[in-house]
């Protein structure tokens, strides 16, 4: 019955997570489409139409660049666009437009105004992604515009980026709307990331475990990294694009290991055979790639294809081995006294089955635009990524998780606690029991005080008034020590009518205090019960007296609580 209503629980917690991720889903579309995207200003303009396409000796006349299509580029190939400005008033004219892997020399009023690329091609090394930018003498007349594009590699060129001009201020605006989603996930990932580190420093200091925690905050900072890279937010504002333009091959092609790391760390029961030669796979593959680049034998970008089909055939593995190493940990959890319940694991599958489902979204898309480019149509999207939509799903979910794993880990504590103060205190009187006394005493190793005492006459009321007067006397007297030996560390009932006082590091006159502080509150409570009456003998001995062993400690005092003892019998 317990298990069934604890899955309905568990049920109505999922029957809302379709919701939510549906509507975060939406939001996030939403920011990053063009329909919050505000109308471009008569001082930005895109120059698309009215172009001549120059492509060895033939020429296209009156080309629209979004509908023109380039098949099979080849290495080595020029092709020359020309077009015009508008006359159109602007304090700062410029012509902006986006690269990548191309050389491009640009001509104003046939005179050559700027050049990108040739020098990085001729060193072997890839030409990256730019955001060129050339400044116009003048915006009131119009201006001869000749852009030429030389390619460095087979079907690296299919379509010509949007050519802008306008201010250069404007420039920046537009280009942060455009990007508005990429600036939101990155910065996300970037301080989940410090929020980890900061984590795992608090924990070392503590001298807790740290590995998962800052294996956490390297992957998202990886990710952050991605998507800064993937949606030229480096590209844009650093002068550096060969640096940033590898860093996003480089990060796409890590991702895979990095998310295996972390998964490991997390559940390492999951790492068998065939896990960990995915592992070794997702830590060579990319050494491999980058060597290939650095020698000039294959360029980095070459590979994104297989990094992706990889990555994906690697999780649907990786994904099984996830679930069966959850749920086994899971039964030896549910065997175990202090296990709460929890489902903070079925939010770490659901980011991770979450992510898979973006990244094959994320390849049918890539390939699609790559292979049919005459087929792509403009989206209301601006630019969106699936993979890092899954990313962020991702690490949302392992947010989930950490957050109810800790308080897991918590209630765990605390029902360990309960369960131990169970097995240790005395029902009757609330103090700590025999068991409790001698695992407290085999932890002294300061200076202490013992004190022992004896209940007088329990035996006596037990006989003539019943046991149930016999326990409310217990009762009272075990209240009577918890004022008196306030000051104590320790306070518990080692038999019968036999209880068990500890100072740590006591006062000379601590014991003597005390024991007199309790008769007293004994007079108080006689007066006012005539049922039974409270006394009781006792005994106190300091560790320096007999040596500080516990042993010597307590029978010294037990000696002089017995001394007591016969002289409250004699009297």
């Amino acid at each position: 019955m317990q298990d069934f209503i604890g899955k309905q629980i568990i049920n109505r917690r999922y029957l809302k997570l379709p919701f939510l991720i549906i509507f975060l889903s939406a939001v996030l579309f939403a920011m990053g489409s063009r329909l919050f995207t505000t109308p471009l200003s008569t001082s930005f303009t895109q120059l698309d139409s009215g172009w001549s396409v120059c492509r060895g000796e033939k020429v296209y006349n009156d080309v629209t660049l979004s509908d023109f299509s380039i098949d099979d580029s080849k290495k080595g190939e020029v092709i020359t666009i020309k077009g015009h400005t508008p006359a159109v008033s602007i304090l700062s004219p410029t012509i902006m437009f986006k690269s990548s892997l191309l050389a491009v020399d640009v001509w104003i009023d046939g005179k050559k105004e700027y050049s990108f690329g040739h020098e990085t091609a001729k060193k072997g090394l890839i030409v990256p992604k730019q955001y060129n930018m050339v400044t116009l003498p003048d915006s009131d007349i119009e201006h001869d515009v000749q852009i030429s594009f030389t390619i460095y590699g087979d079907k690296d060129f299919s379509r010509f980026s949007p050519i802008y001009y306008g201010d250069k201020h404007e420039f920046i605006r537009n280009f942060l709307q455009y990007h508005r989603l990429d600036v939101f996930i990155g910065g996300f990932f970037f301080m989940y990331s410090c929020l980890f580190i900061s984590l795992g420093v608090f924990l070392a200091l503590n001298r807790r475990s740290t590995a998962s925690v800052f294996i956490t905050a390297a992957v998202s900072m990886l990710l952050g990294i991605y998507t800064y890279s993937y949606g030229d937010i480096f590209c844009f504002i650093s002068d550096n694009a060969l640096l940033f333009s590898l860093l996003e091959y480089v990060s796409l092609y890590l991702i895979p290991l990095s998310i295996s790391v972390l998964l490991y760390s997390i559940h390492p029961e999951i790492a068998n055979v065939s896990q960990r030669l995915i592992l070794a796979v997702n830590t060579v593959l990319p050494m491999l790639f980058i060597i290939l680049h650095l020698t000039d034998t294959v360029h980095i970008q070459w590979f994104v294809v297989h990094i992706q089909v990889m990555g994906i055939l690697e999780a649907l593995v990786m994904l099984p081995a996830l679930v069966l190493g959850i749920r086994s940990e899971r039964k030896h959890r549910l065997e175990a006294e202090t296990y709460i319940g929890s489902d903070a694991d079925n939010y770490l599958i659901l980011g991770f089955i979450l992510l898979i489902i973006f990244a094959i979204l994320e390849v049918i898309r890539y390939n699609f635009n790559r292979y049919n480019t005459h087929l792509r149509a403009e989206s209301i999207f601006a630019n969106i990524s699936y993979l890092v939509m899954g990313l962020l799903f991702f690490i949302i979910c392992l947010f989930i998780y950490y957050f109810l794993n800790g308080i897991e880990h918590l209630n765990a504590n605390n029902v360990k606690k309960q369960l131990e103060g169970l097995a240790y205190i005395d029902a009757l009187t609330g103090l700590m029991n025999r068991a409790k006394c001698m695992q407290y005493a085999a932890s002294l190793d300061n200076q202490y005080a013992v004190v022992n005492l004896d209940m007088d006459r329990l035996k006596t009321v037990n006989d003539n008034l019943g046991h149930l007067e016999g326990d409310r006397m217990l009762k009272a007297f075990a209240d009577i020590m918890r004022m008196a030996f306030a000051e104590a560390d320790f306070i518990g009932r080692t038999g019968g009518d036999e209880f068990m006082v500890i100072f740590e590091n006591p006062e000379s006159d601590v014991c003597d205090r005390c024991i007199r502080m309790m008769e007293k509150y004994m007079d108080e409570f006689n007066k006012k019960n005539d049922t039974f009456t409270l006394s009781a003998s006792a005994g106190y001995a300091y560790s320096y007296e007999a040596g500080g062993k516990y042993e010597d400690v307590f029978y010294l005092a037990d000696t002089r609580m017995y001394r007591m003892k016969e002289q409250h019998h004699n009297a």
